[in-house]
């Protein structure tokens, strides 16, 4: 069997390079032998973005997102296209079979007629989105990173359910993991190790309900002035970024919100680790990583109760209505103030993580192209 895994590059460490990177590393160890192939450019493709970069449209982006062709390819291999969007590729490739495409949402296209929480900013958007939804049924297998995506896949877009397979995704133990942090880490920083930090990792999306969180904040920081809500991950949607900005700066929160762009893994665990509690408002998820490498580094988790997250974090969390700034604010105090609640949590969420293994998904992933290859 002769396996090619079709990947992007990704200029910062999101959730969908890391599943990446650990697939193959995780492939790797199982001593399977597999190539990879890169989205590519056609023709009219790079004379578009030529014209259309001076005035902010980054065609290239948008066609590694939605490829239309990728090399190197082999048609004699068993194709797994590793995100959802790539499903484009089987309209313009249709003899890359057998096809296994990993799907880690479909949220874009759920809420695409949303005004208040879709991302789509041009009308090609949309179209290619929904283009890449109807090339999923050209697939073989799905890979669903969690049941609830595999949930909305049935009901939405009417995917045969014996043709889809959950396998969650992972956490890197040997990074995310209980550790002491140091006095450097702090000054890198511009930390103080005397105030109390309670940690969020995402982006500015929408559907991540970076809004109600600042509000449930601003109670919180009322009560306890001495804590601190970081917020680490890059800057990806730049409406929302700005808006957030002006938001703690309405509520008079711009002392106590600390916006921190990429880091590295480790300089990531750092933040887990020094942080009283992760929270993780989510009103959507495919499957909902940050959560997990935070009970992987011992730290209590408040999240919302929403699509995919009590699947992930099972009883090892404290689950909120993500609408109920008031709830929210209330569970991040009962954390922040009952010692043997955050040790209950932790031991929970050390436990629960445990339980998540990339080698886990690799062998889960290998038996489905093994299923595949041989049907």
């Amino acid at each position: 069997m002769k396996v090619q895994l079709v990947v992007r590059s990704y200029h910062q460490m999101i959730g969908l390079a890391r599943y990446t990177l650990s697939l193959c590393e995780a492939l790797e160890s199982t001593g399977i032998q597999f190539t990879l192939a890169e989205p590519t450019y056609p023709w009219f493709v790079r004379w578009a973005h030529r014209m259309l970069q001076p005035r902010g449209l980054d065609v290239r982006t948008f066609f590694t997102t939605y490829p239309l062709s990728a090399t190197p390819l082999d048609s004699q291999a068993l194709t797994h296209l590793t995100a959802q969007q790539m499903a484009t590729l089987l309209w313009f490739k249709p003899r890359l079979r057998p096809a296994v495409i990993t799907v880690h949402d479909i949220v874009p296209f759920l809420v695409r007629n949303d005004e208040e929480q879709s991302t789509f900013r041009h009308p090609m958007d949309s179209w290619f989105d929904q283009l890449a939804m109807s090339g999923l049924k050209k697939a073989d297998r799905l890979i669903t990173v969690s049941e609830f995506t595999k949930k909305t896949i049935l009901e939405t877009l009417s995917y045969p359910s014996d043709s889809i397979r959950v396998i969650y995704e992972g956490v890197d133990h040997e990074t995310f993991h209980p550790i002491s942090v140091d006095e450097m880490f702090y000054d890198r920083y511009g930390l103080d190790p005397g105030l109390r930090y309670i940690l969020y990792v995402g982006s500015e999306n929408p559907r991540k309900n970076l809004p109600r969180l600042l509000q449930a904040f601003q109670q919180v920081h009322r009560y306890l002035p001495e804590t601190r809500l970081i917020k680490v991950g890059a800057r990806q949607y730049l409406p929302q970024a700005e808006s957030l900005e002006r938001q703690i700066a309405e509520l008079g929160l711009e002392e106590a919100v600390l916006l921190i762009g990429q880091v590295s893994d480790g300089d990531l665990a750092r933040f887990y680790n020094i942080a009283e509690l992760f929270v993780f408002p989510s009103l959507m998820e495919g499957f909902g990583l940050p959560p997990l490498e935070a009970m992987a580094c011992g730290t209590p988790v408040v999240c919302s109760h929403a699509a995919s997250l009590p699947e992930v974090v099972g009883d090892a969390a404290i689950m909120v209505d993500p609408l109920d700034v008031d709830a929210l604010a209330e569970a991040i105090l009962q954390v922040l103030e009952d010692e043997a609640l955050q040790q209950r949590l932790k031991e929970a969420g050390l436990r629960r993580a445990a339980g998540f293994t990339w080698k886990q998904m690799a062998q889960e992933t290998l038996a489905v192209y093994q299923e595949v290859w041989h049907s």
